[in-house]
């Protein structure tokens, strides 16, 4: 008796083994091999390259051989640390729609008792012995795995547009430490020569000073502006130094590392039209996009929450065995929703779609706000560096030229030389400042678009 009850325990965990649902091996990756698949070159080590039509960098490298834009986009979304979150999130929220499609595991039950019954006093007794064995199979009310997989599916989507959303903003940042780098390496050598000329005139004043052609106010307004030139100077060392560190950033590298970069900055910037700027945001903005995709998720969820209210089943075999006497049986268990009618989650869930709605209609209005202020902005911008046109900056440089000359001459009061000096090398600075402000609008105004630019002319 014993022998046949282990025997049809043994074949009921056997059936309870081979009932659970499984998907195929190759249909099942973990969260990291998923993200290995999707995205290999974020998981490849340090020593990769990053790929640009026919340049080949090696991330490990210094990057100090003057580096381009499309290698240090290239190096951005091959290494910026915030990019690999988001793949995580990616990948764990493909792990969730696994789970979603995943029956539950069925449960076994099996209890063996032995008993003694012994007669009223008497020397004899009889042993007594009840075996059961159960398995049990929940199974969801029809619709709900359908809905569930639809949530789990419509979330991937989301995150799925996050990460191609945030490779957007990174390429845009990018491009904007970019220019910030460059612009802040070209005004450098500006405070350098003011300073160096500044020295020069601070040794002819002290001469002239020395000879008794000259009061000594004259050295002293030229050591002035000494000072002055070299915390200007002290001004745009930080400025290239801050502008590195940032690009680094971006790059997932150290912000105190060696960087050279190379190009050249233009103001030929092109204007949209206003009309077309705004009508491609609302058709390509990613957080447009991701919202959208969270009031679909939402309302599937609110229809998941809705079925709830059907109770799942449970069915199962069982069997039971005693001494002369085997039972098979088959059941079926249900809760009864008699209490619990699910009316605080599904209020619970309908808020949260209309809160979706509502944010929807809210990043859209603060978009196209965004985008009407940045477009003006580089408007802005731009028509003002017209105005420094080469004609104005030859007739600039012969000014400085000519008072240089009409001092040395004796011709020139020192002040009126400072000034003219000053003027020079200010709008110089303010020439490669106004490109820098040309390229943070035009940043920021891809960045309300949620695209570069150069996208919008593409299908």
């Amino acid at each position: 008796m014993k022998q046949e009850l282990y025997l049809v325990f043994s074949g009921l965990l056997a059936v309870a083994a081979g009932g659970c649902v499984h998907p195929r091996q190759n249909e099942v990756r973990s969260p990291v091999e998923e993200r290995a698949v999707a995205v290999p070159a974020v998981t490849s080590s340090r020593s990769a390259t990053a790929i640009t039509g026919t340049n080949v960098v090696e991330t490990d490298s210094p990057l100090t051989n003057g580096v381009t834009l499309e290698q240090l986009a290239a190096i951005a979304l091959q290494r910026n640390p915030e990019l690999r979150i988001f793949e995580a999130e990616v990948a764990a929220a493909r792990g969730d729609a696994i789970t979603a499609k995943t029956w539950q595991n069925p449960e076994a039950t099996a209890g063996y008792r032995v008993g003694r019954l012994s007669g009223g006093g008497a020397p004899t007794s009889v042993e007594w012995l009840h075996g059961q064995l159960g398995l049990e199979q929940t199974i969801l009310f029809p619709g709900k795995r359908t809905l569930q997989r639809a949530v789990a599916e419509k979330n991937v989507e989301g995150r799925q547009l996050a990460l191609a959303g945030f490779r957007s903003q990174l390429a845009i940042q990018v491009r904007r430490a970019y220019y910030a780098l460059l612009a802040a390496q070209e005004v450098l050598p500006l405070r350098e020569q003011r300073l160096a000329l500044a020295k020069t005139f601070v040794e002819a004043a002290r001469k002239k000073v020395d000879a008794g052609i000259a009061p000594d106010f004259e050295a002293t307004k030229a050591e002035v502006e000494v000072v002055n030139a070299q915390a200007a100077l002290r001004l745009a060392q930080a400025q290239v130094v801050t502008a590195r560190a940032a690009l680094n950033a971006l790059l997932g590298r150290n912000p105190s590392e060696p960087l050279g970069v190379t190009g050249t900055l233009s103001p030929d910037v092109r204007l949209w039209d206003e009309r077309q700027l705004l009508e491609q945001t609302l058709a390509r903005n990613p957080s447009l996009k991701i919202q959208a995709a969270e009031i679909e998720r939402t309302g599937l969820n609110l229809r998941l929450v809705r079925k709830s209210r059907h109770p799942d089943f449970t069915v199962g075999p069982g069997y039971e065995s005693e001494p002369g006497l085997q039972l098979f049986s088959f059941g079926v268990s249900l809760p009864i929703p008699l209490w619990d009618q699910k009316k605080g989650p599904i209020a619970t869930a309908t808020a949260e779609q209309q809160r979706a709605v509502g944010e929807l209609e809210k990043l859209r209005q603060e978009i196209l706000r965004d985008v009407t202020s940045a477009a003006q902005n580089l408007a802005a911008v731009k028509e003002a560096l017209a105005n420094y046109t080469p004609d104005f900056i030859a007739r600039l440089r012969a000014s400085l030229d000519a008072a240089s000359q009409s001092y040395s001459e004796g011709r020139t009061p020192l002040l009126l030389f400072l000034e003219t000096q000053r003027t020079y090398f200010e709008t110089q600075a303010s020439y490669f400042e106004s490109l820098q402000k040309l390229y943070e609008s035009q940043a920021e105004l891809e960045s309300a678009i949620g695209v570069p630019l150069e996208e919008l002319s593409k299908p």
